[in-house]
């Protein structure tokens, strides 16, 4: 029945000819039969550990728990380590540790990564041993060596986000990250070494399974590349249930792997018919219950022997797991009939003819040495000199690339977490790169590629790919909805993305949508959290600060990161809704009772984020930090900056209003910290621009007061006329008035502390706002390169560039140091460098 099994195993394997011949010629290496049923154990392990990362992916993280575990329950008897289980657990609590931050849920992750650690090093250990060859082009172990990186290298990260550590622990850390780096480096450069091997064989094995059949199995229906170097025994009468024992596993994994790949092993795919021809002995119907799938045999059914085999080959898989009768060619008909799309035939055709070890080792190498280039290279460059001296380099172009080629072309969850670095890294709320310095008139006529099912990427692709990313993004995105439709998380994607693209209407009503429809349930609360938040500063953007305030205090009883922070930009809000009434703005019938209204709400959730400020006044709870710890946040430093502001202005005006003594809107500069002058519509910079005239003085530049009718109740100092006039010059330039927001910031802002910027730069250390000083000057840079790329007849790059990076210098000398928000200034300003370096290669 197997008849020239051996022929095949023999020409696809992707081991060199003569090291195969060496390896069947040697007693010690030849591989038994129970040796082959470990492997295939080990293969089957990692699919249902893919399968229940999936169902975090799903926000389903219940249902992968309790697949593990079920598990860890069935295969702990034989003895053998199970590394993989506890690194998808692992995975698992990272990220739901990484989202919300709270301190025990960061604990258990880290003892749970610390087990996965332990357990990976014994199962390389293990397969080292025991020759267990699970990989068509690594040494045995080298899987293992992966989920120790991996796990090394998220229990590093864990640690370093935990707050209070000591010097012992955070030198630990480091320890860990070196460590993971040094494997990630080493098998990466193995696989550039391999890959000319690799695709050659490759290309072999889609060959021969394209144009030939296993003997009485069928073409698509199983493949050996799962079982490196397996060979039938010869006479069918002697080994025949050995081989289709061995034949029943792989196709088992054949199928699980089809599933995951077609995106249809959660059951998310409305299942299909599967109806046999009227000559077929076994029909296959499915029901849907729940998430579950019974298969039923009906209409008679083959002989007692291939009735186990079918019966065995198909119990326990769920949804898109299903098999014909391997000795009944006619049930192999029912394969065809299944209703795929030619693309998700073709990407499942070429997916498959990939083992599960070596994409898991492909794709969990390139995303982890992915993302620790990209952080590496984001590490400013005093810190990244001297991690450089004990081995760690940070390469973001090779990053980038790397986290590009995982996400396009893996079907994993290593695919999905490199497609949420990347949406971070080009559309989050953190600046990472800067799309502001571009070239008047570029225009990139490239013909968008298409990444629907794309198994392979090429280096010219990926270079195109990363001059347009918001063109492909959206694309991998698509997908990850697609196959994923119960999570919140990629709504919260979509709506970042849309709101990147300056569309923050339809951002905010799909991020609504989905909260307001009460068929969805978002089990995991920080992702709900985020969602939540970003829709927010969304509304903050839209200048709709009655919907952001409601979410906002919402978030209060969800989530711990810093509620201090969520009543802040609350009550900032319902100040700005004071200011819009008493301006004609919001209209009201009465609009006494309705200022009244928001006044009271500004000084209520004021005084309420002050009680959430670690070691803030007599009734200061200890809750805020990351997950509610004892160590203030940046953002509590500027709260309570500001309330000393406020507070000494109100006892200058005690009959005043908390409300009436605020200088300077405060939600204009929040909607500056997260981003959204990148992100408002020129409608939404007319309407600032006109509030940030709320606290001007009289008949001075930009400001809505006159000596004959003024809003403001209190004097404008000089200090936060120099916030008002930043932000106003920032408003200007999104309008289109470059030259004069640039007189603006220059007149009103930077000559109030910049003594002299040639030949020898000087300046007064100011520190009434200490962010606002080197930010300034950031955004000078941003002025110049406009002004000097304006005019296209003379345009001179190379001179754009070097007067560029002269302001960006003085911005980062007037930066150095640590003072409040000073991570996401200098985060900023790394990628302005970055961008000019860029552009200086082209000049």
């Amino acid at each position: 029945m197997f008849k020239g099994l051996r022929k095949k195993a023999a020409i696809l394997s992707l081991y060199p000819t003569a090291s195969n011949q060496s390896q069947c010629s040697s007693s010690e290496t030849t591989a038994s039969s129970s040796s082959y049923e470990i492997v295939l154990s080990q293969i089957h392990e990692f699919e249902i550990a893919l399968k229940a990362m999936d169902y975090l992916l799903d926000d389903r993280t219940q249902q992968g728990i309790v697949l593990l575990q079920q598990e860890v329950r069935n295969g702990h008897a034989d003895g053998r380590p199970h590394a993989i289980f506890p690194l998808a657990l692992g995975v698992m609590e990272f990220i739901e540790a990484t989202l919300g931050f709270e301190p025990e849920v960061m604990a258990r992750a880290h003892k749970t990564l610390t087990d996965a650690e332990s357990a990976s090093a014994n199962n390389a250990k293990y397969n080292v041993r025991n020759h267990l060859v699970t990989s068509t082009i690594y040494p045995p172990g080298t899987e293992f060596q992966v989920t120790l990186a991996e796990s090394t290298l998220l229990n590093a990260l864990l640690m370093l986000l935990t707050e209070n550590n000591g010097m012992v622990e955070s030198a630990r850390a480091l320890f860990k990250l070196r460590k993971a780096y040094q494997t990630l480096d080493a098998v990466y450069r193995k696989m550039q070494e391999s890959e000319p091997m690799f695709k050659k064989n490759l290309a072999k094995l889609r060959k021969q399974a394209s144009m030939g059949k296993l003997p009485g199995i069928g073409a698509h229906s199983v493949s050996t590349v799962d079982l490196p170097g397996y060979e039938s025994s010869g006479s069918s009468s002697s080994t025949l249930p050995e081989d289709l024992k061995l034949i029943k596993n792989l196709e088992k994994i054949y199928f699980m792997r089809k599933a995951r790949i077609e995106g249809t092993n959660l059951g998310n795919k409305d299942p299909h018919l599967f109806a046999g021809s009227s000559n077929s002995s076994v029909t296959l119907i499915k029901h849907r219950e729940d998430n579950d799938v019974v298969l039923k045999a009906v209409e008679g059914g083959p002989s007692s022997l291939e009735e186990d085999i079918f019966v065995d080959a198909v119990e326990d898989l769920t949804i898109g797991e299903v098999s014909g009768s391997l000795a009944d060619s006619s049930a192999q008909s029912m394969l065809s009939s299944v209703e795929t799309s030619p693309s998700e035939a073709q990407s499942s055709d070429s997916h498959l003819h990939v083992s599960t070890t070596d994409e898991f080792i492909h794709s969990g190498v390139q995303l982890c040495f992915g993302i620790l280039q990209v952080v590496l290279s984001l590490i400013p460059p005093a810190i990244g000199k001297v991690l450089s001296i004990v081995g760690f380099r940070g390469d973001r172009e090779t990053g980038l690339k790397l986290l590009w080629r995982t996400a396009i072309t893996s079907r994993n969850v290593h695919g999905e977490l490199g497609l949420l670095f990347l949406l971070m890294f080009y559309d989050g709320p953190v600046q990472f790169v800067d799309t502001g310095f571009r070239l008047p008139n570029a225009k990139n006529d490239k013909k968008i590629i298409s990444l629907e099912n794309n198994t392979t990427i090429s280096d010219a692709e990926l270079v195109q790919i990363m001059e347009k990313p918001e063109a492909y993004t959206s694309q991998l995105l698509k997908r990850a909805r697609h196959h994923f439709p119960h999570n919140a998380l990629w709504i919260l994607q979509e709506g970042r993305m849309l709101a990147a693209e300056g569309n923050l209407v339809r951002a905010s009503t799909i991020m609504q949508n989905f909260t307001d429809d009460p068929k969805n349930k978002i089990e995991m609360q920080q992702i709900e959290a985020l969602l939540i938040f970003d829709r927010a500063t969304i509304y903050m953007y839209m200048h709709e600060y009655e919907k952001a305030a409601r979410d906002l205090i919402y978030l209060i009883e969800i989530n711990s990161w810093s509620k201090a922070v969520y009543l802040f930009m609350a009550s900032a809000c319902y100040l700005e809704c004071y200011r819009m009434v008493k301006m004609g703005v919001i209209a009201s019938a009465n609009q006494e009772a309705a200022a009244k209204k928001y006044s009271d709400l500004f000084t209520k959730y004021l005084s309420l984020s002050l009680s959430y400020v670690p070691g803030h006044g007599s009734n200061a709870q200890k809750k805020g930090g990351l997950g509610g710890s004892g160590k203030q946040m940046p953002f509590d430093k500027f709260l309570l900056r500001k309330w000393k502001h406020i507070e000494a202005s109100k006892k200058q005006h005690p009959d005043l209003s908390y409300a009436d003594v605020v200088g300077t809107s405060l939600v204009h500069e929040l909607i500056y910290f997260w981003n959204g002058y990148n992100r408002m519509s020129p409608g939404d910079f007319k309407l600032a621009l006109k509030m940030l005239g709320y606290s001007g003085a009289p008949d001075t530049e930009l400001s809505a007061n006159t000596t004959t009718h003024s809003y403001t109740k209190i004097e404008e100092t000089d200090d936060e006329a120099m916030i008002r006039y930043f932000l106003q010059a920032l408003t200007l330039r999104q309008l289109g008035q470059v030259e004069k927001g640039l007189g603006i910031l220059d007149t009103n802002v930077i000559s109030k502390y910049v003594i002299s910027d040639t030949p020898q730069f000087k300046f007064h250390k100011m520190t009434y706002s200490p962010y606002l000083y080197p930010t300034a000057l950031y955004e000078k840079t941003m002025f110049v390169w406009l002004l000097r790329t304006s005019n296209v007849a003379k345009l001179d790059v190379h001179s754009a560039v070097v007067e560029s990076k002269s302001w960006l210098k003085k911005a980062e000398t007037v930066g150095e140091g640590d003072y409040e928000l000073s991570n996401r200034t200098s985060m900023r300003m790394k990628a302005a460098g970055d961008r000019l370096d860029q552009l200086g290669g082209l000049a």
